[in-house]
């Protein structure tokens, strides 16, 4: 399996998504429990940045894994499975061959 081992920007955020079954009775009390094996996946907004010909592998890495697993450190330093969100890639050309890339990793649970 492959490794994303570019360096990305310090502004990286993260967006827990917990799975939950709640109902909700009477008298205000609600009954909440998880929802299956993996009832907690995280999401990264990510951007890094470089001369044009430097992100073309970057670039190319990320076209390949929207549909394929890698691994990736996160900024916890874990080391967990990752894919590309499919519509969350974004590219600007800033000045010369300067390039922001811009993209969004989503915890993937099988290969």
């Amino acid at each position: 399996m492959d490794t994303f081992s570019w360096p990305v920007r310090v502004n990286s955020s993260e967006q827990l998504k917990v799975a939950t079954i709640e109902a909700q009775f009477g008298e205000g009390y609600k009954q909440v429990s998880s929802k299956g094996i993996h009832d907690v996946s995280e999401s990264w907004s990510l951007s890094c940045n470089g001369d044009r010909e430097s992100l073309l592998a970057v670039r190319h890495f990320l076209i390949n894994h929207v549909t394929r697993a890698f691994w990736w450190v996160n900024p916890w330093g874990e080391k967990k499975r990752y894919r590309v969100k499919s519509d969350a890639i974004r590219t600007r050309f800033l000045h010369g061959s300067l390039v922001e890339m811009g993209f969004t990793f989503e915890e993937a649970f099988s290969p």
